[in-house]
């Protein structure tokens, strides 16, 4: 935060103690001929050769010396409660703690790529050990000090249940799929493969919650470079105007250890009548590379640390991003993006603090922006020396509903209360945010089901910079193992995206319409052929069907309408089609009378013409929503829900014959009610049913080869939720067997 987080003593001036303890402790010596650019510095045994310009600290001559990341250097012993620290520090370097294994923090983490923390331990030190940009410098050290680095890990929701809420009962799991592709920083972090594993550290107790609203409070606060002592707290609660303290809990730019951040101290000082302000502090402006990635993955490690302290589900994280270039803006805004995601999804509140000029201008700027998603709260830092929460930079109606911090003064010298000097910015907080998990409605979530028939879980899809939000999904499976995606946003727009075979995202684009930059649409449709060409039907706001296709080098035919029965054009309610393996395409429409209608697309590009399908025992089939699929030997499966709300389903075999409609049978119930329907063909011969059934929930079956039925079971949703509330699901079907599932979420 150019954080000024510095925790001072009362009377004694800084100094950096070069080591000079007895060897048995630690010593620093020359490095022997050979090697002109190191020195040994030994420690309980231990021998660590570190670069010879780096300084060594002993922490038992001066337990007040500040640790710092964002110098090179050696420290030796356990940090001291009241360190002492300069002002405005952030960043990180390649740097040393080495202290006694008994006096270490339990490592609850391993090392951690997205921090840039290396650790390690033998039972008799502990290591910390920060980079920016050397990490083999870093871990080279500790090897050769016989020492094995700790696994790398890269926090995951998928592998991390967050704690529930006191009194709930129930875990929460987010992000089931994990939508962050992991940084090349994990990937240089995975031990040789002739390493030794390094022992698994017993899970530690899982701490006590703080509820959500300790991140809420109106009036005074601080924040320092490292949390003060539970003394200094002490004091300054009895004696000082404060009420708030910021925490900086993680991040490759935090500069200060934390020997005193622990659950304990958030407890007590909860306990005490502290609110707090977690800050972490990760990658700035100028090194977002991809603003998505990264994001997601610091929002994954701020929720992974935000745990271990004790802050559930319904808490502010608030993102340290310091004063930045206009240049910067688009990936700083995409990065906020991700962040806010993905915490919304672990189901706590987005905070983010930034300059007044720079940060919280963009997102003000960009409130009304829908390629963006902003944070639930912001924090300006304008040091203007008022004690409120106004900003010339945020409009008056935005974030006005007690959403807003001010950092509003860093003074030079520190603060002294009932005893204890401390370094500080001073802040003004109006901030009261609910603690119920922010929405995440109308979102897009895509989710695998493996061949195998395991599901891993869903994850969102991302539309621009943020989450897509719409009403209507279709989704294609394509011979090379990728999918296509089309949404219907908020806007009524028809956006089009592709998932590569290696799961990369494109994003959604819109589609433009005929004659217009833009396709605006009711109902959308979308099937794969085996030259790599997709057919895209949509109902546009006219109401009636058009049709374009995609060719397999990515370029567009454009939309024209299709031709109803005797008149120009089809008008029409629903829409559903699938490609077959000769080429050619079926297509289904509910007309306006409400009747389902069929007609070929021939793999020459001609069409049949539409006919109307019988029902059961009636000469019409009508009904609410439909769906198609084509299967390897040239049939194609049908369903439909009719008039009375229930799923029906019938083939239509290669030859054109069809066998009639007949009702499913539910979840336990002679037939199946649902919202929306959708099928997918599979290679072997199989289908996947999913449906939106008359509760609101996903329900998911397969139709094996012969014919049969699995029975209809329900989908888990996201964030480890047992069932799935969504307004649509569309599925398709890949090479390898797996289906995608794509689900808009109620």
């Amino acid at each position: 935060m150019k954080s000024r987080i510095t925790a001072l003593r009362s009377a004694t001036a800084v100094a950096v103690a070069v080591l000079t303890a007895a060897p048995a402790v630690g010593s620093a010596e020359a490095a022997p001929a050979g090697s002109p650019d190191t020195k040994a510095v030994t420690y309980q045994g231990r021998v660590f050769r570190v670069p010879t310009a780096w300084p060594v600290v002993d922490l038992a001559v001066d337990p007040q010396a500040c640790v710092r990341f964002d110098q090179h250097a050696v420290y030796l012993g356990h940090p001291g409660e009241q360190q002492v620290c300069p002002p405005r520090l952030i960043g990180r370097t390649e740097a040393l703690l080495v202290e006694p294994a008994a006096a270490a923090a339990p490592d609850q983490e391993g090392s951690n790529p997205v921090a840039h923390t290396v650790r390690a331990s033998d039972g008799v030190v502990a290591v910390t050990g920060t980079y920016d940009t050397d990490q083999a410098l870093l871990r080279q050290i500790v090897t050769g000090a016989g020492l094995t680095p700790a696994p790398a890990h890269l926090p995951d929701p998928a592998h991390q249940p967050a704690p529930a809420p006191a009194g709930s009962g129930k875990a929460l799991a987010p992000r089931s799929a994990s939508a962050a592709a992991p940084s090349s920083d994990l990937a240089a972090a995975a031990p040789a493969p002739s390493a030794a594993p390094a022992p698994s550290a017993a899970p530690a107790a899982a701490p006590a919650l703080v509820p959500g609203s300790a991140t809420n409070y109106t009036g005074k606060g601080f924040d320092a470079c490292t949390a003060p002592s539970g003394a200094a707290m002490n004091a300054w609660m009895t004696s000082s105007p404060y009420r708030a303290v910021g925490i900086y809990i993680g991040g490759a730019k935090r500069a200060c250890a934390q020997p005193n951040l622990t659950a304990s101290w958030v407890q007590q000082q909860q306990a005490a009548g502290w609110a707090f302000m977690p800050l972490y502090v990760g990658v700035q402006a100028a090194k977002i590379a991809s603003p998505a990635t990264e994001g997601a993955n610091a929002a994954d490690d701020a929720v992974a640390q935000a745990q271990a302290l004790g802050f559930g589900p319904g808490a502010i994280l608030y993102y340290d991003m310091e004063a930045y270039l206009p240049q910067y803006s688009g990936a700083v805004l995409g990065f906020l993006t991700a962040w806010t995601n993905e915490l919304h999804a672990w189901g706590y509140n987005s905070g983010v603090y930034s300059s007044s000029s720079s940060g919280i201008k963009d997102l003000a700027a960009n409130a009304g922006n829908s390629a963006y998603v902003m944070p639930d709260a912001v924090f300006s830092a304008n040091w203007n020396g008022r004690e409120d929460t106004e900003d010339a930079a945020i409009p008056a109606g935005y974030w006005s509903s007690h959403q807003r911090a001010h950092q509003y003064a860093s003074p030079t010298d520190p603060e002294t209360w009932g005893g204890f000097a401390i370094g500080i910015d001073q802040d003004y907080l109006d901030i009261q945010l609910t603690s119920a998990p922010p929405s995440q409605s109308s979102g897009f979530f895509l989710g695998v089901r493996q061949s195998s028939g395991n599901w891993p879980g869903f994850s969102p899809l991302a539309g621009g910079a943020g989450v897509f939000r719409g009403s209507e999904a279709a989704i294609a499976g394509l011979p090379g193992g990728s999918s296509q995606e089309l949404g219907i946003g908020l806007d009524g727009r028809l956006y089009h995206g592709v998932r590569a075979a290696n799961g990369n995202w494109s994003g959604f684009a819109a589609l433009p319409g005929v004659g217009t930059s833009t396709m605006a649409a009711r109902r959308a449709a979308i099937a794969g052929l085996p030259d790599g060409s997709s057919q895209v039907l949509a109902i546009g706001n006219d109401g009636n069907v058009y049709h374009e296709t995609r060719f397999a080098d990515g370029s567009w035919s454009g939309f024209a309408a299709l031709p109803g029965i005797g008149t120009p054009t089809m008008a029409a309610g629903d829409v559903a089609i699938a490609g077959l393996p000769d080429g050619s395409t079926q297509v289904l429409a509910i007309g306006n009378d409400g009747n389902v209608y069929h007609e070929t697309r021939f793999a020459n590009g001609n069409w049949s013409g539409f006919a109307a399908l019988p029902g059961v025992n009636s000469p019409r089939m009508a009904a609410a929503r439909v769906a198609i699929a084509g299967l390897p030997d040239g049939s194609s499966q049908v369903l439909a829900i009719g008039n009375d709300g229930n799923v029906y389903h019938e083939t239509r075999f290669a030859n054109g014959n069809w066998s009639g409609f007949a009702a499913l049978p539910g979840n336990g119930t002679p037939t199946m009610a649902a919202r929306t329907v959708g099928i997918a063909g599979l290679p072997d011969g199989s289908s996947q049913v999913a449906v939106v059934g008359g509760d609101g929930n996903v329900y998911h079956e397969t139709r094996f080869a012969g014919g049969s039925w699995s029975g209809f079971g329900t989908v888990q949703g996201p964030y480890g939720a047992s069932t799935f509330p969504a307004q649509r699901a569309a599925i398709a079907g890949l090479p390898d067997g797996s289906s995608q599932l794509v689900v808009t979420r109620s």
